[in-house]
């Protein structure tokens, strides 16, 4: 196990940033933190990375206990969690070395490793130019580049797609993917669920300083959403006929060729392409309807069991 936590707890003078966090990262998993600002997120990546000390709880990260030796935590971990406004006068190509030399490369290596991270994030380009000239977008890019560098055995990235454009969100998601295939893992935030969706393992949904729910989508999905499909069909008309048979909450029209049906129990989905195919009419498609965004806005709603009666 790469991270396990057990009852975290941090308080400031007006508010308890973490209420008692528990989770654990498994080897080769990418672990997503979400919830709205303030929900303590950030605190517990800080915490979690021995930079910031718990009031209560324990932790261990990579084997190493983040109470007793926090430097020797760091020391195994690529952090991401503010962009940094120090540094400002050192080109990319610098800083990058800097950073090299304190991750522990050999000063063989530090040459290919900081042109490999430069070509990988796309900031070869601006290898000359000064940190604090750079674009918002492009300081993330050298500051992603930075966390690369290592040999660490987990990443802790905070918002890491922020400031990021499409085509450099893609071949990032690759790589995380990639590093986690090797056996390493990723904890990382955002405010994007509908992007992570495709890259994170298992969700971890924050409230005030607690965890209110953890799961993969799927778990999370089956037992906070409602069972609804949107179905491709060769004739609505009949469709709809068809399928006011299996046992629905709703049934419409979706649009051109399509129909939408919500059902009242998951076990339900195979009776559809069964009902229409039987009636004679074709199946193009069957897609699930729901995202973890509509988790999300389930959990904020408070529809979901006390803190503890998460998905296990």
């Amino acid at each position: 196990m790469l991270v396990e936590a057990n009852g975290l707890v941090k308080q400031y003078p007006r508010v308890r940033a973490l209420d008692g966090v528990s989770l654990d990262i498994r080897e080769g998993e990418v672990f997503g933190l979400f919830g709205p600002n303030g929900a303590g997120k950030t605190t517990c990546l800080r915490v979690l990375s021995g930079l910031t000390r718990p009031d209560a709880g324990d932790a261990r990260v990579c084997g190493v206990d983040v109470r007793r030796s926090p430097t020797e935590v760091r020391r195994k971990l690529g952090i991401l969690i503010d962009i940094p406004f120090p540094y400002e006068e050192m080109t990319v190509h610098e800083y990058l070395t800097f950073f090299a030399r304190l991750a522990g490369l050999s000063p063989a290596e530090v040459p290919a490793r900081v042109d490999w991270a430069m070509a990988f994030l796309g900031q070869t380009q601006h290898a000359a130019s000064r940190i604090g000239r750079l674009s918002m977008g492009e300081r993330q890019r050298t500051e992603l580049a930075r966390v690369f560098l290592g040999r660490a055995q987990a990443l802790f990235l905070d918002e890491p797609f922020s400031n990021v454009d499409v085509s450099m969100r893609m071949a990032l998601r690759r790589n995380l993917k990639e590093w986690v295939a090797e056996g390493r893992g990723i904890l990382f935030t955002s405010h994007n669920l509908l992007e992570s969706e495709a890259i994170v393992d298992r969700f971890a949904f924050l409230h005030l300083g607690r965890v209110v729910a953890v799961g993969t989508a799927k778990e999370l999905k089956d037992k906070l959403l409602a069972p609804a499909y949107v179905l491709e069909v060769s004739d609505v008309d009949r469709a709809l006929g068809l399928l006011a048979a299996v046992p629905h909450q709703s049934l419409e029209t979706a649009g051109a060729g399509l129909v939408r049906i919500g059902l009242l129990e998951r076990k339900d989905a195979g009776a559809i392409a069964k009902t229409l195919v039987g009636g004679g009419v074709d199946l193009l498609e069957m897609r699930s309807v729901g995202t973890m965004e509509d988790v999300y806005t389930r959990l904020a709603r408070g529809a979901v069991p006390p803190p503890g009666g998460g998905v296990p």
